[in-house]
């Protein structure tokens, strides 16, 4: 029986209820894969009547009417989620999402209005009452009202409360320019209708300009006051005894916002749309620096350090995902909510998040809402890299869209075996390896000595481009710091005891094992081939031998559709030629296959995006932030220069 809330202050109405739920667990031996799915239903019981069913309120359904997977694991296990704070982002987005339509709208149909003739009846009533000066210099103020209001609609997409303050008052004042121009009173009404849904929406522009912005705004109007100043004197020399400075300097203003009443002391074709220009150009600027994203202030170096402390205890208690401890990069920021730890950077204006946010499950939908306001209120666009699929319910609640990235590889420990036909160049790999002398040693990394860590950094170079390690979601980017406890550290020695490769590995608790931060081998000709098999094998045996279930490997880009797992239609086959064609020089394919020999367990990651209409600049800032920018090929592509 359930209490459910009357209309008209009338007592509750209780109801019967039928729930049902059940889970169903499935062993897939072909690809060792085991998956649980949670089902639910719930519908009524009957034994109300018409008038209990009248009086009832209305209210969202707990669960689906008849029965259906609501959750999986290992993917989509955030179900039930706390909807309140997430569909208020969702309607924040809405509005500014309209409201950047509605206000371009206006704009376009305020330029046109002012480069057309006026209904000749109209303005004839008004030239009885003002002089036909006035509406000649509301039709010019009108053309740079509209483009004002083209530059804010973009900084109202954003939420920036700037920009909604502005377009409230040029909407009002493009209301009285449209009566005074021509008796517009259709253009009027729009542009008085359009302001008053901002008013009542005032609450979904939360980005405010910092101080620098303002400061930086101050000074660019200034310098072009100045030269304005300037343009002006110059033209009152030039004229001589034809121009007078008060007129000239009027003249030169009124040709700035496109006002050609008053002439110019000078017969030069191209001064007044070289000032009109200029006029323009001048405020595209100004607007730039005020609705642009606010710049991330870094904390101080004690700030960072406590909060890099405190994000550790966080993923050593809750960290359990084979991405958690990359959290702890020293390029990012820290974002602590209740028992939860969101990392991010911001790039480009963009705020990347990576990993998905750690901390109990209870707390996952309203940490991401209280992130996500703290993002919006900055004016970041978010963008979550490697998301895991069990986030997904929650980052689309928040009016987020994932994307499908690639997959990451797990091998399972327990099970994998080289023994077999379809092991067999891993087997031999493994053979020739061992038959050269090579042994792998297990080190503690946080304890290794001098010696060896000089030699470990000495070889990560050899086979590295650039001067440091790429990656953003994926790599820690140090080694063998004392602060990083718990990892480990796989090293192939050869037979006269020098290193030859290493695995870096970090802690995974949902996978009961280990996560691959960095592999790394030398470059000399002596080395046998197949050395970072060798190594990756015998961490797998020995972790078989402690007891840990899972290993994971490298990540896979699009993975899912070179496979042809994902996607039908032309569409897919497209995606697909692209793929192979980029793989020779960007190693995509031959990723995949070389996980593959491990017969791995295929976990899929995402790239989360805010709106299709920010991809790509979200995508720019994700390459540059893992380092794509700087392979070969790619880079020259984006633009990128070697340093």
């Amino acid at each position: 029986m359930e209490a459910r809330p009357a209309r008209w202050f009338l007592p509750p109405v209780f109801a019967a209820v039928l729930r049902r739920s059940w889970v169903e667990l499935d062993v897939d031996r072909d690809v060792r894969d085991v998956r649980v799915r949670l089902v639910v239903a719930e519908s009524p019981a009957g034994g109300t009547t018409r008038l209990e069913r009248l009086a009832a309120r209305r209210r969202p359904a707990a669960a689906p009417d008849t029965p259906e997977v609501v959750a999986t694991i290992p993917g989509e296990a955030g179900w039930p989620l706390p909807q309140d704070g997430l569909r208020q982002r969702v309607r924040d987005e809405r509005v500014r999402r309209i409201a950047a339509w509605a206000v371009a709208a206006v704009a376009v149909l305020s330029l046109l209005s002012a480069l057309t003739t006026p209904l000749r009846g109209r303005l004839a009533a008004l030239l009885e009452a003002l002089p036909v000066e006035v509406p000649q210099a509301a039709a010019a103020t009108v053309v740079f009202v509209g483009t004002a209001l083209l530059l804010l609609a973009w900084g109202l997409r954003r939420g920036r409360r700037l920009a909604w303050t502005l377009t409230v008052l040029l909407l009002a004042a493009t209301a009285v320019l449209h009566v005074l121009k021509g008796i517009d009173v259709e253009e009027a009404v729009l542009a008085a209708a359009v302001a008053g849904w901002l008013l009542w929406h005032r609450s979904a522009f939360p980005t405010r300009p910092d101080s620098r912005q303002v400061r930086l705004a101050a000074v660019t109007l200034l310098g072009g006051g100045l030269l304005v100043a300037a343009v002006s004197a110059v033209l009152v020399l030039v004229a001589g005894e034809r121009g007078v400075a008060g007129e000239t300097a009027r003249a030169v203003a009124g040709r700035l916002i496109g006002d050609r009443v008053t002439p110019l002391p000078s017969t030069m074709p191209l001064l007044a749309p070289a000032l009109y220009a200029a006029g323009l150009s001048l405020l595209l600027l100004i607007g730039w620096l005020l609705v642009r994203p606010r710049l991330h202030r870094p904390p101080s170096p004690a700030e960072h350090a406590a909060d890099l402390e405190r994000a550790r205890r966080i993923v050593a208690e809750h960290g359990g995902d084979t991405l958690a401890y990359f959290a702890l990069r020293e390029d990012k920021s820290w974002f602590f909510t209740g028992d939860c730890v969101v990392a991010y950077a911001v790039r480009d204006g963009v705020c990347l998040v990576s990993p998905d946010p750690i901390g109990p499950a209870e707390q996952w939908a309203p940490a991401w809402a209280e992130f996500t306001a703290f993002a919006d209120r900055h004016g970041w666009p978010i963008s979550v890299v490697g998301a895991a699929a069990g986030w997904l319910p929650i980052y689309r609640a928040a009016g987020l869209r994932p994307v499908y990235l690639g997959d990451e590889a797990i091998v399972d420990c327990g099970t994998f075996t080289l023994d077999g036909r379809a092991m067999k160049g891993l087997r031999g790999a493994w053979n020739r390896v061992g038959r050269a002398g090579y042994t792998v040693r297990f080190y503690d990394p946080a304890a290794l000595p001098d010696d060896l860590a000089g030699q470990l950094r000495e070889l990560m170079t050899q086979s590295r481009h650039g001067d440091v390690e790429r990656g953003f979601s994926m790599t820690l980017s140090r080694l063998f710091d004392p602060r990083d406890t718990g990892l480990l550290l796989a090293v192939a020695h050869g037979p006269d005891g020098r290193p030859g490769g290493f695995c870096h590995w970090t802690p995974a608790a949902d996978i009961a094992g280990w996560s691959l931060d960095v592999m790394r081998r030398g470059t000399a000709e002596d080395l046998p081939n197949g050395l970072t098999d060798f190594i990756i094998v015998e961490t797998i045996q020995q972790l078989r031998e402690w007891g840990s279930w899972g290993l994971g490997l490298n990540f896979a880009v699009m993975r899912g559709v070179l496979a042809g797992e994902r996607g039908e239609g032309r569409l897919s086959d497209l995606q697909r030629k692209l793929l192979h064609r980029f793989s020779d020089s960007m190693q995509i394919e031959s990723l995949w296959r070389y996980n593959e020999k491990y017969r791995p367990i295929w976990r899929p990651r995402y790239i989360v995006l805010s709106g299709s209409e920010l991809a790509p600049v979200q995508g720019l800032a994700v390459a540059g932030a893992e380092g794509v920018t700087e392979l070969p090929v790619i880079g020259r592509l984006l633009g990128h220069t070697e340093p």
